[in-house]
This record gives structure tokens, C-alpha cells and sequence, in this order.
């Protein structure tokens, strides 16, 4: 139970996240997996029985100053990527495309954008659309795969 509160907890924290931020983003896996560990003894202490969902994400804010100084650190550095992930991916279409008509030919994001995108090099993209796409996570995720 507790490890599925746990894991609950922080996909929701996770996706409820909107921070600005300049750092290189990590997966929604690797966020969730920072948030449980760092955050453990916080959420069993402070945030124990609140149901999923909005109440969630207010018990930490709300218990933010007391909770463990790594549990504050891994919020903040987890919020921050998963925001800029998630406006990457919302934004790709308006940050690429210039490079989404020279390089993929058409002048919309289609259902093909990431295989296209990925099968050129990023030298070869405007630094701008290179930067969201990195953003977006998709070259990692489809290197991994």
C-alpha cells in the first residue's frame, strides 16, 4: 500500500508540476523514481492517507518548509524538468516550424514529426527547434528503445 501511495504520489506531483527552468529534462520514469525515494519518509510523515489528486499536491505545498531538505531539492529539480518537458512537447510545432518545412516537408506537425526529426541531424536544425526537441525528450527516449 504504502509503496503504491508512494508511487501514486509522485506521478501525480509530477504531472501536476508547472515550473519554468533551464535545465536539461529527465524522463516522467527517472522524475517519479527521484520524487519516491527523496520523498519518502516526507510523504509517510506529512502526507499520509491524502487521497491522490489535488489534496496531494496542497499537502506538500502546504508542508513544503518542513519537509526533508532533499525532498524540497528533488521537488524543485523534478518540477522544473518535467515542466519544461511538457511545454517543449506542447511547443514543438510553434518552436520548429521553419525546420519542420525545410527538413520533414510539410508545414504542420504530423503524425510523422519525431521520425523525421530524428533521422536528420540536429546540426542541420535551427539551435532553437535543436534545443525544444532535446527538450521534448523523444531523441532520448527513442535512443533507449
Amino acid at each position: 500500500m504504502i509503496k503504491r501511495t508512494l508511487f501514486g504520489c509522485a506521478l501525480w506531483l509530477v504531472l501536476a508540476a508547472v515550473f519554468p527552468v533551464n535545465a536539461q529534462t529527465m524522463s516522467y520514469a527517472d522524475a517519479i523514481a527521484q520524487l519516491a525515494a527523496a520523498c519518502k519518509n516526507d510523504i509517510a510523515r506529512y502526507c499520509r492517507g491524502v487521497p491522490l489528486g489535488p489534496r496531494l499536491k496542497t499537502c506538500f505545498d502546504t508542508n513544503e518548509a518542513r519537509m526533508s531538505p532533499q525532498c524540497q531539492q528533488t521537488r524543485g529539480m523534478v518540477y522544473t524538468s518535467i515542466s519544461r518537458r511538457a511545454a517543449a512537447q506542447r511547443n514543438i510545432g510553434d518552436a520548429c516550424s521553419a525546420d519542420i518545412a525545410r527538413l520533414c516537408g510539410t508545414s504542420h506537425a504530423d503524425a510523422h514529426l519525431v521520425e523525421c526529426l530524428l533521422s536528420v541531424s540536429p546540426a542541420t536544425m535551427s539551435p532553437q527547434c535543436n534545443q525544444t526537441f532535446t527538450d521534448t525528450g523523444w531523441r532520448t527516449e527513442r535512443a533507449r528503445q
